[in-house]
């Protein structure tokens, strides 16, 4: 009965997936390296060539990236889900995750949706930069205090965004080399098999 439970609120994304992990996501090396990047640039940044190009077109380019990710983050999800035989799959499910209740299977699916979400945070905050900043420039001599808010946070949203992306590649490499793994411990004619 405590497994039905468990299943039925495995399916709300904040109680059932990010919560049980949030600790890990607020200590990962992403949230800190993003914060770290994000402020150094916004300090520097004043100082580079790049502080009198237009709010939009920074803004647009966050679009374009957190587009293009969120399409890679879903074909990925989608190929996570289907693309092993109900095999693999179903050892995935059973196999113990990082995460304690957590299967294996769940923490890449997760890591797959995470990504997808820091992408739409990313869209989210570069539509609200190209409605408050459109022709301001990005990071003019003597900002507001708000303007420089503004600047560390779109750069914050971006960065985690990026460095989630480069934890989705690792993730998919490691799937892979369970994959390998896997086939490797399979007699050679089990294979074929296997995948039907």
């Amino acid at each position: 009965m405590s497994d039905l439970r468990s299943s039925e609120r495995d399916l709300f994304l904040v109680r059932g997936q990010v919560l049980p992990r949030l600790r890990r996501l607020f200590l990962d090396w992403v949230p800190a390296l993003a914060l770290g990047v994000s402020v150094g640039l916004a300090l520097l940044l004043p100082r580079l060539p790049g502080a009198v190009l237009p709010i939009r077109e920074a803004a647009g380019v966050g679009v374009t990236f957190a587009s293009i990710a969120m399409g890679a983050c879903i074909a990925a999800t989608v190929l996570a889900v289907g693309l092993p035989s109900p095999e693999r799959l179903r050892r995935w499910a059973n196999l113990r995750g990082s995460t304690p209740g957590k299967s294996a299977l769940s923490d890449l699916v997760f890591v797959l949706v995470w990504a997808s979400l820091a992408q739409t945070a990313l869209i989210a905050t570069s539509v609200l930069a190209m409605a408050f900043g459109n022709d301001l420039p990005l990071a003019p001599t003597g900002m507001s205090i708000f303007h420089a808010f503004g600047l560390w946070l779109g750069l914050f949203v971006f960065f985690y965004a990026l460095f989630e992306l480069v934890v989705v590649v690792q993730t998919l490499s490691q799937m892979a080399v369970m994959v390998i793994a896997e086939e490797q411990q399979l007699p050679s004619g089990d294979s074929a098999a296997t995948d039907e």
